[in-house]
Order: C-alpha cells, then structure tokens, then sequence
C-alpha cells in the first residue's frame, strides 16, 4: 500500500480572509510555512525555536507578528544553510531530555533539514538497469561469468537433430548447433548423450531483454578452446604500492624450505635415533619422552648437515646443528655415518656414554 506520509499544503495567498474583528486570533487563518516541510505539527515549536536561534533573535523582536514568521524570515535568508550548521543540536536535544524526557535528537537533525530544503528528494535517481543488470538479477550470471571466450562446463539438457540443448551452472539455458559440436559430421545423437557434462566455450551471447531475447551459443569444438581462457581469469595485479622486490625474497625463501625439506625426507639413515622429523615434530615426538632423550634430524640447511633435539627437562628442548662434514667415519651401528663430539651440549643429570665415541 502507498500512502503520503505529509500532507504538503502549498502556500499562497488567502482570497477568503476572515473577518479579524471577531475575537478570533489575527494570525489564525494565516498560512503557516511549516505546513511546507514534512514537519509534524507537534514538533512546530522546536521549528521555530531553531529558527529564532539560527536568527539569534529573541522573542521580542518577533511580538505581535505571526508563530511562524520567524520561519519565513529564515527560509529567505540565503545564509540560512551556515546559519543551521551553526546549531549545536546534541545539547538542545540534552536540554529537551532533562526537561521532558524528550529523545528529539534525529527529529531536531530532520527539522534542520527541512528548514534548510523543503520536500527535497533525498534518494538517489532511479536509473532504469540495462540487459545485463537485468540478466544478472534473474539468473546471477555477470559480464565476468558470461564473457565471449569463457570455458564454461555446461550440462546436455536435450538433444534435436542440428542442435543440442545445454544448461549452465547457474540454470540458463544455452544452445550448441551441428557445425559447433566436436564432429559436425556425426549424429548428435551420437557426439553427446543427455545427462552428460561438456566443456564447451561461450561463443555468441544475444540479449534484449525488451523483446524478451536472451540467446547463448556454445561451441565445444577443442580447437576453439586449445587457446583457454587465461586472459579472463587472469586476475592483473596493478598495486603501485606492492614491493616487488619483497615478494621475490619470500618466494625464494619459500622454495629453498621446501626442497630442503624435501631433500631431508629422502635421506635414509639407520639409527635408532634418527627421524625424519622438524623442529615442531621432534618437540611433539620428545613431550612423551623421557628426559635426557634425544633426536637426530635432517636439517633444514641440507643433506650436509644434521640437527639435533634434546629433551632437557619438561617443555624445554635444546636444538643443536651439526655439518655432516666435521670428522671421519665410525664404523659403529650406535652411531651415524659422521661421529660430532657434543660433549659440550649435553643436558645437565643426562648420561649418553653408549652413544658417546670416546
């Protein structure tokens, strides 16, 4: 239902004016130009209030004189819009609280408005949408899902003889013709089945909605699609404020990690003690350990080198890394193939004499 939320009287002059030797108020009859404003006429006085401050006039200046003239004296000043700006309407809306316990303070910020542009439209224009705003608004499908030269999959929906019926993702309905499909020289009944999921490419897309026309055309012949559709997906990065340079330094350290780690769990080592474990998976595996234990792991530094955790006590581990090249073969199972002297990172109350080499 539509309804007029004010009754907007224009005004004008009085061609019936009444006879003012009556007891009648003079001003009664007068047009009022709040009746102009989608002011509700409980909240006039307030109006004019705010129009007797913007004016800094006092009561005074405006005795014998119509309620509202001091409206009409502000909406023909054309400094009137600094002059309500000028307001401080949170602390006359305080003082309407404290008095009344009247919350005014949105009412106050329309009445300014309204004494600034009378019935001024506030919302946008209305702009009619094109065919495809329409189309995305019935089917969701957008200029970037429905562009000429997108790789789209697209499910047979019916099958005639010089032309197959296609669904979209998003429901609509396409068409494929005979010379489209891979062999224009087969059946199509024979080149596709109904139910069957296709890769086809957008190849014509025909709209009007004011005729209600709405035609897409695939084709599903591979060399139309040998090309793909990098340059519609491609997501282009233009941010001037991006480093480069920072971004290069990541990915390479991010690429020697993994061939590390990947170089680290092929190395085949047999010993009692050696994981191909990290940092975080050596701490995991020791937290069930006992104290004084002990892993020995690739490092992250390469085949070269190994690492070393011990559990010192309870949460508290001791990383230790060695280069496999530091001294000779031990022909010993208790041991790797390179012995390391690590006598001076031995955990206090811990004895490791067997897998020590004297």
């Amino acid at each position: 239902m539509n309804a007029s939320g004010f009754l907007r009287i224009l005004q004008g002059s009085n061609k019936n004016p009444r006879n003012h030797n009556s007891q009648r108020d003079p001003h009664e009859d007068s047009p009022d130009p709040l009746d102009d404003t989608r002011i509700h006429p409980e909240d006039y006085d307030l109006a004019r209030k705010m129009a007797m401050d913007a004016l800094e006039l006092d009561e005074e200046d405006i005795h014998n004189e119509h309620p509202s003239h001091v409206v009409t004296l502000l909406m023909n000043d054309k400094d009137k819009r600094r002059k309500l700006l000028e307001l401080n309407l949170d602390e006359f809306a305080i003082s309407l609280y404290e008095a009344n316990h009247d919350q005014k303070r949105f009412t106050l910020q329309v009445i300014r408005e309204e004494l600034t542009n009378p019935f001024v439209e506030a919302r946008a224009r209305f702009i009619l949408p094109g065919d495809r705003e329409i189309l995305t608004m019935l089917t969701g499908e957008t200029v970037k899902t429905l562009e000429i030269g997108l790789i789209v999959s697209a499910l047979v929906y019916r099958i005639q003889r010089d032309l197959v019926i296609v669904r979209l993702d998003s429901g609509l309905e396409a068409q494929i013709t005979r010379d489209l499909l891979p062999d224009p020289t087969r059946n199509p009944f024979d080149v596709v089945k109904k139910g069957q999921t296709i890769t086809t490419i957008i190849h014509k897309v025909t709209l009007d909605m004011a005729a209600d026309i709405c035609t897409i055309e695939l084709s599903a012949k591979p060399e139309h699609m040998a090309d793909g559709d990098n340059d519609f997906r491609w997501i282009k990065h233009n941010d001037d404020y991006w480093d480069e340079n920072r971004e290069n330094r990541d990915r390479d350290m991010l690429d020697r990690k993994k061939r590390a780690e990947t170089q680290g769990s092929r190395r085949v080592i047999k010993h009692p003690n050696f994981h191909n474990f990290n940092t975080a998976q050596a701490e995991t595996y020791l937290e069930k350990q006992q104290r004084g234990d002990v892993v020995i792991r690739p490092s992250s530094k390469g085949n070269n080198h190994l690492a070393v955790t011990w559990k010192v006590d309870d949460k508290l581990y001791q990383h230790i890394g060695k280069d496999g090249h530091s001294c000779p073969v031990v022909a010993n199972s208790n041991f790797l193939g390179r012995c390391h002297r690590t006598q001076q990172h031995r955990p206090y109350g811990a004895d490791y004499r067997r897998d020590t080499p004297r």
